[in-house]
C-alpha cells in the first residue's frame, strides 16, 4: 500500500527550472522521468505565437504555442505552491510579455496573444452547458423517480459531492470568459 502512494510520485514528477531574460525562456531539466533522457532547451521571444496558463484544482497548466507548430507544456502540481515560485513565473511571464508587445514597430502579428484555455473554448461551453444541465436534472430526477422510497441518503450524499466539481467548473467557464473578454476589448 505504501509503495502504491510512492511509486507514482517518484515515476511521474520532474523538477526542472525555468528562466527567462532577454532574449527568451529556457528550461533545463534537473531531475526526469524515469528511463528519459530529455535536453535542455531555451525558446526565443519571436518564435512565441501565444501562452496558456490554465490554473486547475490539483495541476496548472502552463503552455507556450511556438509559430513553428511545436508546444513547450509544463503542469504545476498545486502542492508544491509554497516549496516552489510557479506563480511567480506566471506573473513575471506576463509581464515580460506585456513589455515584449508594447515594444515599437511590433505589428499586431508580432505580438504574444494570450490563448485561451478549455474554460474558453466551445467545448469548454458546452460542457458547462451540460453541467448546468445535469445540476438541475439530477435533482428532479430523484424527485420523480418511482423508487423514491428506495433511494438512499448517502446517493443525495454522492448528488451532493458530484456537484463540487460541476460548480467549481462552472465558476472556472464564467471567469475565464469575462477576463477574455476584458483581455479583447483592450486589443
Amino acid at each position: 500500500m505504501i509503495l502504491a502512494f510512492y511509486l507514482p510520485k517518484f515515476t511521474s514528477t520532474v523538477e526542472i527550472e525555468i528562466e527567462i531574460d532577454e532574449n527568451g525562456i529556457s528550461r533545463k531539466w534537473i531531475k526526469q522521468f524515469i528511463f528519459q533522457n530529455k535536453i535542455d532547451n531555451k525558446i526565443k521571444w519571436n518564435e512565441i505565437e501565444n501562452y496558456v496558463f490554465q490554473p486547475d484544482r490539483q495541476f496548472d497548466k502552463f503552455k507556450l504555442n511556438l509559430k513553428s507548430n511545436r508546444k513547450f507544456v509544463f503542469y504545476h502540481n498545486n502542492d508544491h505552491d509554497t516549496k516552489d515560485d510557479f506563480i511567480a513565473f506566471v506573473s513575471d511571464f506576463a509581464v515580460k510579455v506585456n513589455e515584449i508587445n508594447s515594444e515599437e514597430n511590433k505589428s499586431k502579428e508580432e505580438k504574444i496573444k494570450l490563448g485561451k484555455t478549455i474554460y474558453e473554448t466551445t467545448g469548454g461551453l458546452i460542457l458547462a452547458i451540460l453541467g448546468v444541465i445535469l445540476i438541475v436534472g439530477l435533482p428532479i430526477l430523484f424527485i420523480l423517480s418511482p423508487h423514491k422510497g428506495s433511494v438512499k441518503t448517502s446517493n443525495y450524499a454522492m448528488l451532493g459531492a458530484s456537484y463540487l466539481g460541476t460548480i467549481y467548473y462552472l465558476v472556472q467557464v464564467y471567469t475565464h470568459r469575462k477576463k477574455r473578454k476584458e483581455y479583447e476589448e483592450n486589443l
